[in-house]
């Protein structure tokens, strides 16, 4: 049987009291238990390391040099421990956060100063896209958290639901809704979301010319200008330069649901974990 380590840790309080007994003692270990580590290491190393005599335990040159490499060894391993648990545990490294740029302007300002604050030696890099297309990323590996708009189900993913949010028609505080009886009016969307696909399909469209932008930011700015109305996340048409209001003559919304997702395996990571916490603590209150 090859020698352990601790059989080395028993042959250096040999090695520092010179006495089996009470190196046994001091290791709370048997004195046989003791006299087996010591004989394996001989064995391994094919030499005697100690000289036993009534007034205790005599070191050999080889017991001398093993006990003199052997304290080094133990140091060594001890500061290797110390540093793979720091490397588990200090906040530290780079990490990816991905959501819509809309999700961004009125969650990231709140959300980017407090882990700062608290994680001021972690990195973040943000990725923007639609949210169907950060979720696969997150599988992917290619991003480490997302903040998506309704994720789909994933057996590799892990779903914390942060708030509600409502989709439906804004209009500019100028727009003239009677003025426009016998027109048609421009209805602003993004057709790459479902929530604008789904609301097309609840509305009755006779009065209405749909057109389309893929920025929520900028459909809110014609909104506000009163060009038309548009499709938009409440909160949104709240982050709007010029006060929106919801369209009066339309019933029809669609209940989006902002969630943190990340992979399971997030999970093994302290560090990863700890950010997952502050992340969850920070915007799972409704945002005004």
């Amino acid at each position: 049987m090859r020698p352990s380590f601790d059989d080395l840790s028993y042959f250096a309080e040999v090695a520092t009291t010179l006495n089996f007994s009470r190196a046994a003692h001091r290791l709370g270990i048997t004195q046989p238990s003791m006299s087996a580590a010591i004989k394996r290491l001989e064995q391994s190393f094919n030499t005697q390391l100690v000289i036993r005599s009534r007034n205790g335990v005599k070191l050999t040159r080889s017991g001398a040099a093993l006990a003199k490499h052997s304290r080094k060894f133990m140091a060594d391993w001890e500061q290797l421990q110390a540093n793979v648990i720091r490397a588990g545990t200090d906040m530290l490294g780079t990490f990816s956060i991905g959501c819509h740029p809309s999700v961004a302007l009125y969650s990231l300002p709140r959300l980017l100063p407090a882990l700062k604050d608290k994680y001021p030696n972690v990195k973040l890099n943000l990725v923007h896209d639609l949210s169907r297309k950060i979720t696969e990323q997150v599988v992917g590996f290619e991003i480490d958290f997302g903040l998506v708009i309704n994720p789909i189900q994933h057996p590799d993913l892990v779903i914390h639901k942060l708030f509600l949010d409502e989709v439906t028609l804004w209009r500019g505080a100028n727009f003239d809704a009677v003025a426009k009886t016998n027109e048609r009016v421009i209805l602003y969307c993004d057709p790459n979301l479902k929530q604008s696909q789904a609301l097309l399909k609840a509305i009755d469209l006779t009065h209405f010319q749909v057109e389309h932008s893929n920025n929520l930011e900028v459909i809110a700015c014609l909104v506000a200008k009163g060009i038309g109305l548009g499709i938009l996340p409440q909160r949104v048409a709240k982050k709007s330069s010029e006060p929106l209001h919801r369209y009066e003559h339309n019933d029809a919304m669609v209940i989006d649901e902002l969630c943190l997702i990340h992979r399971f395996d997030i999970q093994n990571s302290t560090v990863s974990h700890n950010l997952k916490q502050e992340i969850k603590a920070v915007l799972s209150e409704p945002l005004d």
